[in-house]
């Protein structure tokens, strides 16, 4: 009976366990569990343990839903001032060094990234984009490892560009980690609203930096200030 009881607690336990979005959370606390075989992201601040989620840092819990309200991705916004690389993020990097393989891209993170000269859409040994030194891209992060400095691509999961790859003229900015976090979310409203005013593009990187790009050098202040004041 004890048993029985003990594993009743334990089931009741795991269903409770689902934190929800914007709570405050402690390095160790238990967000929820998932399946072995779930699709859920793993964000910064955030890891798994056998099926539990844990946060590693300290900060609120940013949960992202899908329509369905079905959990998309989990992520600890910190206090952090640091970037630091996870899977599948979206970050801007400068090239700060080219080879004939790879290019060394700064993502404003402990280490230097590296660009394969083919991780571009379309990429082949005789035809590949030619960047300098000081160039802007736009890429996604593929590899994190301790032991191994991270690695990027120009494309998304289905190899399209879809907008990542060399960001030619416009005017880069910092953010903090949280607000470029934000404007990636789709209920954020500051970057479509702006788009009902100007036409532009932006890039957003996960590690703070922010690419704009309109028609006019005035255009562009007034796109970067609302970006900054929107925080």
């Amino acid at each position: 009976g004890r048993e029985e009881e003990r594993k009743m607690s334990g089931e009741e336990e795991t269903k409770k366990e689902t934190l929800t979005h914007n709570t405050f959370v402690l390095p160790g606390d238990v967000i929820t569990t998932i399946e072995p075989n779930s699709n859920v992201v793993i964000g910064q601040g955030v890891a798994q343990r056998d099926e539990r989620v844990v946060a590693t840092k300290g900060g609120r819990l940013q949960v992202q839903y899908r329509s369905n309200r079905k959990v998309v991705k989990y992520w600890v916004d910190s206090c952090q001032r640091r970037y630091i690389p996870n899977l599948e993020d979206l970050v801007i990097g400068v090239i700060s060094d080219k080879h004939s393989e790879d290019y060394k891209v700064d993502l404003g993170c402990a280490d230097m990234a590296i660009l394969p000269t083919l991780g571009f859409e379309g990429a082949s040994r005789k035809n590949k984009p030619n960047l300098s030194v000081g160039s802007l891209v736009y890429c996604r992060v593929v590899v994190t490892n301790k032991d191994m400095a991270p690695e990027l691509v120009c494309y998304k999961q289905n190899q399209k560009a879809e907008g990542l790859g060399p960001l030619n003229n416009g005017f880069l900015f910092n953010t903090s980690l949280s607000l470029a976090r934000s404007l990636l979310l789709k209920k954020n409203p500051v970057l479509p609203h702006l788009g009902a005013l100007f036409a532009y593009e932006v890039a957003v990187g996960v590690n703070g930096r922010v690419w704009v790009n309109s028609a006019s050098p005035r255009h562009t202040i007034l796109i970067v200030n609302a970006i900054l004041n929107s925080e």
